[in-house]
């Protein structure tokens, strides 16, 4: 027996879908679709197609989204991306702060300092806050 081909979504759900792991990812709700970047770009490709692939974990998604972003020197999204790491619960305090060190060693120092500081002003926010959030993982349309 085989199993039915997957039923291609619609560019309406498609969207949607980005925008719901956009919102699952990073613990906040999608930016407005009111640019190409956005919605071509973060909700159709970033969002709707890597992050929802199968074959790693999201812990080690973050990691790695972190490893590059802090690399890159990409202020709002090195703030984003710690931010939703810890706020979701996929990465503690403790290892954030333990990846700092690592990356230090590999990207250099001052990187990681930028890192180092932005951890702590992302834990303190997400304290103020109330703590962690527990996301509902999207669901495919047509699945």
């Amino acid at each position: 027996m085989t199993d039915a081909p997957e039923r291609q979504m619609t560019p309406a759900e498609r969207e949607q879908y980005g925008r719901d792991w956009f919102e699952y990812t990073m613990t906040s709700p999608a930016p407005p679709p009111d640019s190409a970047y956005r919605q071509a770009g973060i909700a159709n490709f970033v969002f709707a197609e890597m992050w929802s692939r199968p074959g790693l974990d999201m812990r080690t998604r973050r990691f790695i989204t972190l490893a590059c972003v802090g690399a890159a020197d990409t202020a709002v999204p090195i703030m984003a991306h710690v931010y939703a790491a810890m706020k979701s619960g996929d990465v503690t305090y403790e290892e954030m702060m333990e990846f700092v060190l690592h990356f230090a060693v590999y990207s250099g120092w001052p990187k990681a300092s930028i890192l180092e500081q932005t951890v702590r002003e992302q834990w303190e926010r997400i304290q103020k806050e109330g703590g962690t959030v527990q996301m509902t993982l999207p669901v495919k349309p047509g699945a």
